[in-house]
């Protein structure tokens, strides 16, 4: 028995001690096979999983074959579909990627627990904020913790590498912005004269906020840094995440996104397929990528779960590649406020492993 799946053994039997809880494991440390050392052992009659989207189900279905797990007693459902189990109750709800929980949904979680008392919260992720939230609104606390330091000092997943390529924002090209035909430069830094002016006047922030991000989001520098990466490592396998589907589209790569019209393209790459793939708002929970070790973050957020979702999906390890160190390449502009962002998006990590190039 390998050291992962002794660990495995170990956080079942913690959580089973209060049979309420919240997972704390490092991503692609292997949570489901955890959870289903926790059904093996309590023999439920009924189970409710409930996670973000139905790539995460695709997971739950193939671990619970590969494990010979009888899934025939287990109700699946998204966080959007939740209130539809509101009344039921089960012998144990699991709420997958718990961390991405909504308020709403949240709320909906409060009504399920009024018949269900059962539950194991899984995320690999959790920052400060979100566990208060858990533990205030649904009375989750952390039973166990499995960091990402400890499993890369174990060997259960690979150890990383992140790459931090920062690029001046493009003032060359003229783009059109709304009539207005400037670079994305002098769109950014107006914007950013007019988020001042609002709130030396107390005034809200928020619309021409969203409107600098979505500037951060469209790059072109950021686009054609992406492309130059995806040039050096083309006979390599990469997978690339973007902030809007028109950079995806623009990479010269297979793209996946809500607007794809070949779904199975992204199936295909999660499989082994195929070189190269960009995707929209997908692919960054409950999937894994085989063979992989190189991510290139074209676009990211402050939140530091999302960023560590994304870093993690090529730390798996692969008995074929034992020394297999992953690459992490996130591409940032020189503006302060993306900076800003990408410092409090990294305080999952070890700064001892971080590059500014």
């Amino acid at each position: 028995m390998s050291l992962r799946d002794l660990r495995q053994e170990e956080f079942a039997k913690v959580w089973l001690k209060s049979k309420h809880g919240i997972l704390l494991l490092a991503p692609r440390f292997g949570k489901i096979r955890t959870t289903i050392n926790i059904l093996n052992e309590m023999k439920p009659e009924s189970v409710l999983i409930a996670y973000p989207d139905n790539k995460i189900m695709d997971s739950w279905k193939t671990e619970f074959e590969d494990m010979g797990y009888d899934d025939k007693n287990v109700v699946y459902t998204t966080y959007l579909s939740l209130k539809k189990q509101d009344g039921i109750t089960f012998d144990i709800v699991i709420f997958d990627e718990v961390h991405l929980m909504s308020e709403a949904q949240i709320e909906t979680a409060k009504k399920l627990m009024e018949f269900n008392k059962c539950l194991l919260g899984l995320t690999g992720t959790l920052n400060s904020q979100s566990e208060k939230t858990l533990y205030d609104e649904l009375d989750l606390n952390v039973v166990a913790t499995y960091s990402i330091d400890q499993a890369i000092q174990e060997e259960v997943i690979v150890d990383y590498q992140i790459n931090v390529i920062k690029v001046p924002l493009d003032n060359l090209t003229k783009q059109n912005f709304k009539g207005n035909w400037i670079t994305e430069k002098a769109r950014f830094d107006r914007l950013g004269w007019i988020i001042n002016k609002l709130a030396m006047q107390n005034r809200d922030t928020m619309f021409m906020r969203l409107a600098r991000m979505r500037v951060i989001q469209s790059s072109l520098a950021k686009r054609n840094a992406t492309r130059e990466l995806l040039h050096k490592y083309k006979d390599e396998r990469v997978l690339v995440f973007c902030g809007v589907t028109a950079i995806a589209d623009a990479l010269g790569i297979p793209s996946y996104h809500s607007k794809s019209s070949e779904k199975d393209v992204f199936n295909d790459f999660a499989e082994g397929k195929g070189n190269h793939l960009a995707v929209v708002k997908i692919g960054n929970t409950g999937v894994t990528y085989k063979p992989l070790n190189k991510v290139i973050i074209n676009y990211f957020d402050s939140n530091a779960e999302n960023l560590a979702q994304k870093i993690n999906r090529c730390t798996a390890f692969e008995y074929n590649t034992p020394d297999k160190k992953a690459q992490i390449y996130i591409i940032c502009s020189k503006e302060d406020v993306e900076q800003k962002w990408l410092n409090k998006a990294l305080e999952f990590f070890d700064n001892t492993k971080i590059k500014y190039l």
